[in-house]
């Protein structure tokens, strides 16, 4: 009895011995995965903080302003020479502010301008008594720089004491007969120099084609202020 039970001790010991312990992680597997797990957390912040940014600098559905050039484009393009209007007064320093009634100051600052510089050109050639026609033009563009001053003197005269009330039909129509008398010693200056033959420098015609698309772009602004009025505002 006592050697049966001798074995069934050892039994049960030899049980004992079987049942090893799962191994505890070695000091360097515990660094490995507290540092995986302080990657992972990092990489997260950065995901939130991302998307979070994202989310402030996400554009507004509000439609944006209209641009300034997109003003302008607009304007320029109830006129008959869009390209000539847009370049000159895109290109002005002393475009500030882009409504209609503005566009159309600069644009006869401008016309006036081109006229009197080509007065001034016809004037340094004015050395040949023959030329009848020289003469005449630079009489023509001087009336014509006259009649644009006269024209803006108006407009700003009336915005003063009227404001936004300005356009009345009265104004408008000496407004238009102004710059269309400009327009006329324009176009008479260039029927002289074709019916004389008169042959004047490239830089003169080049000036002169300016000149007189820019007073047909006033004409063309005053006469469509209304409507553009209604489409910018």
């Amino acid at each position: 009895m006592e050697s049966i039970n001798t074995l069934k001790g050892y039994g049960k010991v030899s049980d004992q011995e079987n049942q090893i312990p799962s191994p505890l992680p070695k000091p360097s597997s515990r660094k490995t995965i507290i540092t995986t797990v302080s990657i992972i957390s990092l990489l997260l912040i950065l995901t939130i903080v991302a998307l979070t940014a994202g989310a402030f600098a996400r554009p507004s559905h509000n439609p944006p302003p209209v641009s300034s050039s997109k003003s302008l484009k607009t304007v320029c393009t109830v006129t008959p020479y869009p390209e000539t209007c847009f370049k000159a007064l895109s290109s002005s320093s002393s475009l500030k502010e882009t409504d209609p009634e503005s566009i159309l100051e600069l644009s006869l600052r401008i016309a006036s301008e081109k006229v009197s510089t080509l007065s001034m050109s016809f004037r340094s050639i004015d050395d040949m008594p023959e030329e009848a026609a020289v003469k005449d033009c630079v009489k023509l563009y001087a009336d014509a720089g006259s009649q644009l001053n006269e024209t803006l003197t108006e407009i700003v005269t009336e915005k003063e004491k009227k404001g936004g009330n300005w356009m009345t039909e009265k104004v408008v129509g000496d407004v238009k007969t102004w710059i269309s008398a400009a327009m006329t010693d324009g176009e008479t200056c260039s029927d002289g120099l074709e019916e004389m033959g008169t042959v004047v420098g490239d830089e003169i015609k080049k000036e002169m084609v300016i000149a007189n698309q820019m007073m047909s772009v006033c004409l063309a602004i005053v006469s469509q202020m209304k409507k553009l009025l209604v489409i910018l505002h």
